[in-house]
């Protein structure tokens, strides 16, 4: 009788430590809703959790913001497109820091006031962007102030911002 609560002891035991299986389709559900669109590709983003990409998007409009075409110059790539209002760019780094330049040129001084940001990487890992929202006040120096509301999409590679775009929202005239 002790051989046999022994070897049922063991049995137990043994059926305990072993790993349960898990069904795929209990960790992902699958989504079943009709949407009114398709996608080509869906990335499935997730949130990123290294910050050095909000870190270099965030400082890239901080350049921007306090006029310093040296500051932002490490953080372009070698090549970049850029895409605001009107007006699109695609060219080497040094291309865009020159057109930056001649843009910075029309401002005395720019306040930034963030609103929020996101920072996503597609889950294969190819895509890694960056999106900020915030108010910004310019000061020109032909003496006209403007706020505008901005939305801003970075698209970087290795650290770097390969692709920036800028979508205006600008304020409704009474």
């Amino acid at each position: 009788m002790k051989k046999i609560s022994i070897a049922i002891v063991g049995t137990l035991l043994f059926a305990a430590c072993q790993p349960k299986e898990t069904s795929s389709t209990t960790n992902e559900v699958a989504d079943t809703t009709k949407y009114a669109y398709t996608l080509k590709k869906d990335h499935h983003w997730e949130m990123n959790p290294d910050h050095k990409n909000l870190q270099t998007a965030l400082n890239a409009l901080k350049a921007f913001a306090t006029l310093d075409t040296a500051a932002l110059k490490p953080l372009i790539g070698d090549s970049v497109e850029l895409t605001v209002d009107y007006y699109q760019f695609k060219g080497t780094g040094n291309q865009f820091i020159k057109e930056a330049k001649t843009h910075m040129d029309k401002f005395n001084s720019i306040e930034i006031n963030m609103t929020d940001w996101e920072s996503v990487i597609s889950k294969d890992k190819s895509e890694e962007w960056v999106s900020l929202w915030y108010e910004q006040v310019s000061k020109m120096k032909d003496g006209k102030i403007d706020s505008v509301s901005y939305f801003n999409d970075f698209k970087l590679q290795n650290g770097k911002i390969v692709a920036w775009s800028e979508y205006t929202q600008h304020p409704m005239k009474k």
